[in-house]
């Protein structure tokens, strides 16, 4: 458990059960996780980065995803938004939830490869070149407004600021799912 601030006063944290990485998960699922971190390993590997590849946890976030849209936190058809989306895994497995997903990512080449996956696996999920932080200008910034929800895996130490950020572009009733490791997605809330 990584230790940081307290949550900003515009937002609620909602308790993910214990029970929720018991969900099954279903074959196809997880065969497109294991391909998708393969082709992630391989890319780092090609791009001479060995090592840099630090994955989320695809299982665990395809099961949040359904508790939350199992419980009425999310309906069918939601925004879903992933910052810094990498090749794009979380925010095609939203879409294979028949969220309307889109990723975000700074990396022009993790963009094509985000692209080539949802091809291979028919994911409707769409991926830019941009960000997320508004010091990255000119870039292409998109942030959490008009987005039901939003998914980040921050590096140690970013946590604050994913959640500054979330709670002042964020709408009313949005959620943010903050990946801090292994079956550790923590779920915000803005509230209002």
């Amino acid at each position: 458990m990584r230790p940081f601030s307290a949550t900003p006063d515009g937002l609620e944290r909602l308790e993910v059960p214990a029970s929720v990485g018991d969900f099954p998960v279903p074959r196809y699922v997880d065969f497109f996780i294991r391909d998708a971190e393969d082709r992630a390993e391989a890319y780092w590997d090609l791009a001479g980065k060995g090592g840099s590849f630090v994955p989320g946890d695809g299982r665990y976030a395809y099961q949040v995803l359904g508790w939350l849209l199992r419980s009425g936190w999310l309906k069918a058809g939601a925004s879903f938004l992933e910052w810094g989306s990498g090749q794009g895994m979380v925010g095609m497995l939203a879409s294979f939830w028949g969220l309307e997903a889109m990723g975000v990512e700074i990396d022009s080449t993790l963009v094509e490869e985000a692209k080539s996956l949802a091809r291979r696996y028919d994911s409707p999920a769409r991926f830019i070149h941009g960000s997320y932080n508004p010091a990255d200008a000119p870039a292409t910034v998109v942030t959490a407004a008009k987005r039901d929800a939003v998914y980040v895996y921050p590096w140690p130490g970013e946590e604050d600021f994913f959640l500054r950020l979330f709670d002042s572009t964020a709408s009313p009733g949005a959620l943010l799912l903050m990946c801090l490791g292994p079956e550790d997605i923590r779920v915000y809330r803005k509230k209002g």
